[in-house]
């Protein structure tokens, strides 16, 4: 079904047979043509990826056609720290309470997100794209599970899993208006046959956008591509389950990342007893389980390397085709990670900014090159951004805001349908940007991973990340964070413990000082963490 070229170490053959036919998918609706001269936009989201411990190093080719060419966020966090979540959030715009389960009684759920109707048919981003004259493509990983076999509303290809094996994957497989299919790659050219998820995925969505691409310019449509791959999400499994690279990327090569260890912070295998439960009881990592996190980190290396293939294939491929100066490229990831921080060896799943902090980087006409910017901002907005980019509004239904006025500095080169709007929107909008953001998590229950209990349903939280210079010293770098029980998701009732972290202090969050707060800061900081978490839409910051 997909004939697949072989480009360097990235992409190889891989011909897949549909597994299982299905029924035959909507079409999209009809749609107006995209205003002239409409960008092209291409979303790379990686699963699992850090900012803080060292994820972006290998990415050495990303950072010379993205990064390099455009502007990388120094404040971009994640709303939920675990992965279905944090995906709803990002392809809804929605805050994890204005689209969990809880609020939303007898839909299926995805770690607590309403993965039904709603979801797609009320909340979801194509239809404002698809209705915007684009065609768009998703490909990879889209939720976790409960993901259609059909298009979803406004997708014209769809390509999708929820995560996967790395080695012979299985894709639900589709064009708008066709019968559906279950594809699975097991006959490559290469490792016995046995196909690698990054470069079907990386080969699936080129040679959709080469479709694209071939078809008359009179009559061809701006192009979404969203590109989600598995790496460098360990391959889930008992005992010591780790990620696992590319052939062409192998552990056994002792030339790649000789003897590369997790970086020893000062929160790596740290005793902390004055923070929450699940932190204090941690006991110290053994050699063995520090070796296994240690070898879980080079793992990631390497199975991102193949990422960083994908990326710098695809700006090559835009690049030739004559359209790369017409794109918009963001890059980033579902959250962090950690890897012997506060004693646990793996894992996400908590407040802390190892997992909360998440690559940023937006490449794309009028937007200034190698540049940094300093907003705070978080998955929610992506998408806002991206429908910004487009040159269309936010739409009523996310919660998120659009920092495209922000990034594309210079107008003149922007594509004129984008300059418009975002002239527009910063006329319309004089209000600063905001200061602080919201985190909220749901505690899944009890998580043992390299023998350390790393989540437990009293693990749910909800967070306030300040960045604000103009606010009370100890306060301008901050994180104030309450925790309840499971049951009491909804922070109806007191919480049951608290931490304050003054970042600027003690970057690496080792003191909580919250005891030591005034009474008045306390009351203060309660108050705008409840704000945010019962906001919905236009009364978001």
């Amino acid at each position: 079904m997909f004939p697949l070229s072989m480009v360097g170490g990235m992409l190889a053959l891989a011909l897949a047979e549909p597994a299982l036919a299905g029924g035959v998918c909507n079409s999209t609706l009809p749609s107006p043509r995209a205003a002239k001269g409409s960008p092209n936009i291409v979303l790379f989201l990686t699963d699992d990826m850090d900012k803080l411990l060292g994820g972006w190093t290998p990415m050495k080719k990303t950072t010379k056609v993205l990064s390099q060419q455009g502007a990388t966020a120094n404040n971009w966090f994640i709303h939920t720290p675990v992965c279905c979540p944090s995906r709803g959030e990002l392809l809804t715009g929605r805050y994890f309470h204005n689209i969990n389960t809880h609020n939303y009684p007898g839909a299926p759920g995805c770690m607590s997100v309403a993965a039904g109707d709603l979801f797609y048919n009320d909340w979801y981003f194509a239809p404002h794209l698809q209705q915007a004259g684009y065609t768009v493509g998703i490909f990879g990983k889209h939720l976790n599970n409960d993901n259609p076999t059909c298009p979803p509303p406004g997708v014209d290809r769809w390509f999708a899993n929820g995560g996967g094996n790395y080695y012979d994957p299985t894709f639900s497989w589709a064009s708008a208006g066709t019968a559906a299919s279950s594809v699975q790659f097991s006959n490559c050219t290469y490792n016995k046959g046995s196909c690698y998820s990054t470069s079907i995925i990386g080969n699936t969505s080129l040679a959709w956008v080469k479709e694209v691409l071939a078809q008359p310019e009179s009559t061809r449509k701006p192009f979404f591509a969203y590109v989600a791959v598995k790496a460098p999400h360990i391959q889930d499994g008992a005992g010591w389950p780790i990620t696992l690279p590319a052939p062409w990327y192998s552990m056994n090569d002792s030339s790649l990342f000789p003897g590369l260890q997790a970086p020893r912070t000062p929160n790596w295998n740290a005793s902390c007893p004055d923070h929450h439960w699940l932190i204090r009881q941690q006991p110290p990592m053994t050699d063995e389980q520090a070796q296994r996190s240690d070898a879980l980190y080079r793992a990631r290396w390497l199975a991102l390397m193949s990422v960083d293939d994908l990326v710098d294939e695809f700006v090559s491929t835009l690049t030739a085709a004559g359209v790369a100066q017409s794109t918009y490229f963001l890059f980033t990831s579902d959250h962090g990670f950690r890897f012997g921080q506060y004693r646990m060896p793996e894992g996400k799943w908590n407040t802390y900014d190892n997992d909360l902090r998440i690559p940023m980087v937006v490449r794309g006409p009028g937007i200034a090159l190698n540049t940094a910017f300093d907003h705070v901002a978080s998955n929610v907005d992506t998408m806002p951004t991206i429908l910004g980019l487009a040159g269309l509004a936010t739409p009523e239904s996310m919660d998120g805001k659009s920092l495209a006025h922000l990034l594309v500095t210079n107008r003149a080169a922007a594509p004129a349908a984008t300059a418009a709007h975002l002239d527009a929107l910063e006329a319309g909008d004089a209000a600063p940007w905001r200061s602080e953001l919201l985190v909220e998590y749901y505690g899944l229950g009890n998580v043992v991973r390299y023998e350390h209990l790393e989540d437990t349903g009293n693990n749910t939280f909800r967070t306030l990340r300040i960045v604000d210079p103009t606010a009370p010293t100890g306060l301008q770098n901050a994180k104030y964070a309450e925790f309840v029980a499971a049951a009491n998701w909804n922070h109806t009732l007191p919480p049951q413990e608290y931490e304050l972290f003054d970042l600027d202090a003690d970057p690496w969050e080792l003191k909580n000082i919250y005891s030591a707060a005034s009474a008045e800061v306390k009351t203060e900081l309660a108050a705008r963490v409840e704000r945010l978490f019962r906001c919905k839409g236009s009364t978001c910051n």
